[in-house]
């Protein structure tokens, strides 16, 4: 007791630290939950990492023949804990993940050790399918989700999309509906709201209500959104296809302003996103936008060129004269049509059924705008582009925003019409 007083009374330099970690790695048997709690709380704060003590308290928690002395928001802080600090110990969290899925029911657990424990997992790269589904039960089961706090909804959303589980629509459903009830979102952060959007399009669930009111949110207090939420935002409406020609435009102003504080990525993601919205803003994407574009070259990743291209061959469709310098323009161009093809047995199957009936289509066919098409065949002298459409290009059961863009660009700039093989 008296070590774990002098851990939450310190405020003093990492050297104490140090000295408190050897005297407490000898006499780890003696602390109880809430003291080791209490200690790697401590360490966390003051940013004094020392992983042998992270890993003894760890090590001296799995060798506890149960965890029935623990309370929820000791475990909560413990994971919570090692996740912040980047210290791994997988026997640890396997050793808190069977604890909690054993448990009957979950009414001990609140809305900040639920966030907390899903939001360290999330962090830590630890995916735990059973733990996260039955969380994800207990949340939807709840009347109401009235005492979740705006933070507490951001880290869950956030941590379901990170683990890359895309099993639960009907979390998502659940905490939307809940969003899209609430007469005021004044409590919701701009990182809240763009992690949530941003959550949302990674997880591959759509909800129109719910953007909408997000997007008018980010509208209304728009001085309040630094670059990255901003830039978040509308890569989440891009790639979920919510292209609402309101919102926008609407929002020009502000992402027009914020510009020059983007980085790379984030201007790829704005060009890309009016792409496939297809709201043409002259006062947005101008020369200005052009010279952003060449200033930051540089910096540009193979992601940030393909989406460029994109944003380029959408201003040929509008027949602008905005233009990227040819070299800028050829590299974005180089790296788009180098995307290797990926073929599946769908496809496979799909071509072998086209052969079947008289037609001898070609397979993986690179287009003149930089496109390729799973195969290309001729019908009455008229070229059709043919697309396997497998899960990844669909939310739920309609087109996302990439999906829609190159049907949309290859019908017009490549002059060929799509028909499209959804995977079911």
């Amino acid at each position: 007791m008296a070590l774990q007083n002098a851990f939450l009374r310190s405020r003093g330099g990492h050297a104490f630290f140090d000295v408190l970690a050897l005297k407490a790695i000898f006499k780890l048997q003696h602390f109880n939950s809430q003291d080791l709690s209490n200690m790697v709380w401590a360490y966390a704060n003051v940013r004094a990492s020392k992983s042998t003590l992270f890993k003894a308290a760890g090590d001296s928690v799995v060798t506890l023949e149960n965890l029935k002395g623990f309370k929820p928001q000791e475990i909560s802080n413990i994971l919570w804990v090692y996740a912040l600090a980047e210290e791994s110990h997988p026997w640890l969290c396997k050793k808190f993940t069977d604890h909690i899925v054993a448990l009957h029911d979950f009414r001990d657990y609140g809305s900040q050790a639920l966030s907390n424990i899903l939001w360290a997992y999330a962090t830590a790269s630890i995916l735990h399918p059973r733990l996260f589904k039955r969380l994800s039960d207990h949340v939807v089961a709840m009347k109401d989700l009235s005492w979740f706090k705006p933070q507490e909804i951001s880290n869950i959303t956030w941590a379901y999309a990170t683990a890359g589980d895309k099993s639960q629509p009907p979390l998502f459903m659940k905490i939307a509906a809940h969003i899209v009830s609430l007469d005021d979102l004044s409590g919701f952060k701009p990182q809240h709201i763009s992690n949530i959007t941003w959550a949302y399009a990674t997880a591959g669930q759509s909800h129109p209500p719910l953007f909408k009111k997000l997007v008018d949110v980010a509208i209304n207090r728009c001085k309040d959104f630094n670059s990255q939420a901003v830039t978040n935002i509308f890569w989440a409406f891009a790639t979920v296809g919510q292209a609402d020609q309101h919102s926008f435009s609407s929002c020009a102003p502000t992402v027009k302003s914020i510009l020059d504080e983007c980085n790379s990525q984030g201007i790829a993601n704005i060009g890309r996103a009016y792409a496939v919205a297809n709201v043409s803003i002259p006062s947005l994407f101008n020369a200005n936008f052009v010279i952003i574009c060449l200033e930051k070259e540089h910096d540009f990743g193979m992601k940030d060129l393909h989406q460029l291209h994109q944003w380029q061959l959408w201003q040929e469709e509008l027949k602008s004269d905005i233009r990227l310098p040819l070299l800028l323009r050829e590299k974005c161009q180089k790296a788009f049509s180098s995307l290797p093809p990926s073929q599946s047995k769908l496809q496979d199957d799909v071509v072998s059924e086209l052969f079947s009936i008289g037609l001898h289509p070609e397979e993986e066919v690179l287009t003149k705008s930089g496109y390729r098409f799973n195969a290309l065949s001729v019908m009455h002298g008229k070229k059709i582009g043919i697309e396997v459409d497998g899960p990844f290009h669909f939310v739920g059961s309609k087109p996302n925003g990439c999906t829609l863009l190159k049907h949309r660009q290859v019908n017009t700039l490549d002059e060929t019409p799509v028909i499209s093989v959804p995977y079911w």
